[in-house]
């Protein structure tokens, strides 16, 4: 490298590294006594069996399992949409957001950079469902995601706390500024799935927020896949339905409504309903990671089918760059571990966790309409 251009890359790195947030002393001593430290000292110990077993280790079989899924629920649903009967398009849209579902757990997996082992591959396997799936980028995705795993449940800092005015998910969140209806909050419980996760958050993401970073950081591999997700499907549901090709774009915008609800709203459930940390607490990477994440369901093998793994939330938290097949038989021995430190670990089932997730939404819509 030319010593320059070696001068000039050292400067932009700098630049970066002065632009992030700086830790005081308060935030970066999180070993309050001697059990926190024997607790983090047994982690590593843990963490490092786990590597020597294989946990990290990714699967060949398993990665080419879930891309070959894609194609048959591509496949199956365009097959639907070329049939007569109406029922059959109704189906194939259900079915081609259910793709794009599918798309969006392999793209978080791919993100994460532990879906190959192959970082190349996993950032275009990312690009790839990300664009064509559910027209959005991998990118932008990343820059919001990995603020969420670095300060989940942060006031301030988490990113997936800063929904207002479309939802509230927490009081201490409550940002007055952006406050424009309590009205509108007061009935989030019921506008959750089919307004604001369908529609509202689907709609920003794929015509304003995820474009713009596109152009900005000059990606056009990803706006390629974005436009094939566009026009390439929609020209594939014009071929199979004989609809015009504005009617078939707002089949395709009706998938991705699918797609949408099904994402967002699981998303919600391992987080939501669960306590907040305010920006002068500091806990530990492990009570991080336990006290406010749960895992809902680890041993059914078809919620962990529903929730493309992130049903074993607190296992992902623990060690983001695992593959999320191998997380459930982890998750018996963080039951363990915690139940050895003493920490508090949360494992709900499904069908609990999506009452919670709804019973909190309207717990503080009905706080803040009151207020």
């Amino acid at each position: 490298m030319p010593v320059n251009s070696f001068i000039s890359n050292v400067s932009i790195a700098d630049k970066v590294l002065d632009s992030l947030p700086k830790l005081s002393m308060i935030e970066i001593n999180t070993v309050d006594n001697d059990n926190d430290a024997n607790m983090i000292i047994a982690f590593k110990e843990w963490t490092k069996s786990l590597e020597e077993r294989g946990f990290f280790e990714p699967s060949l079989y398993h990665t080419t399992y879930r891309i070959v899924e894609l194609l048959g629920l591509f496949v199956g649903a365009s097959v639907l949409m070329g049939q007569s009967h109406i029922l059959y398009k109704y189906l194939s849209v259900f079915v081609y957001g259910l793709f794009g579902g599918r798309c969006g757990w392999l793209q978080h997996e791919a993100g994460h950079r532990s879906l190959t082992g192959n970082i190349a591959m996993d950032s275009f396997i990312q690009k790839a469902t990300m664009g064509s799936g559910l027209m959005i980028s991998g990118s932008m995705w990343n820059s919001m995601h990995n603020k969420h795993h670095a300060t989940t449940q942060k006031l301030h800092h988490d990113i997936d706390l800063d929904t207002m005015p479309f939802v509230l998910f927490h009081e201490d969140a409550l940002d007055p500024r952006k406050l424009w209806s309590k009205i509108w909050l007061r009935y989030q419980a019921y506008t959750f799935l089919p307004i604001t996760s369908g529609a509202l958050v689907t709609a920003f993401w794929m015509f304003y927020l995820h474009p713009r970073k596109v152009f900005r950081e000059r990606d056009w591999l990803q706006g390629v896949f974005m436009l094939i997700g566009h026009f390439g499907k929609t020209y594939v549901i014009q071929q199979q339905s004989g609809y015009s090709f504005g009617n078939s774009y707002l089949l395709n915008l009706a998938c991705t409504y699918v797609s949408g609800i099904y994402l967002f709203g699981h998303f919600s459930t391992s987080h939501t309903f669960m306590p907040v940390i305010k920006h002068y607490e500091t806990p530990n990477w492990i009570e991080y990671s336990l006290g406010h994440t749960v895992d809902i369901s680890t041993q059914n093998w078809a919620v962990s089918w529903i929730m493309g793994y992130l049903n074993c939330q607190c296992v992902h938290h623990l060690f983001p760059q695992m593959p999320q097949f191998r997380q459930p038989e982890v998750s018996r021995e963080l039951e363990k571990f915690a139940k050895k430190w003493d920490l508090k670990y949360y494992h709900v089932g499904y069908f609990e966790a999506w009452y919670r997730t709804f019973a909190n939404l309207d717990r503080i819509g009905q706080l803040i309409y009151a207020s």
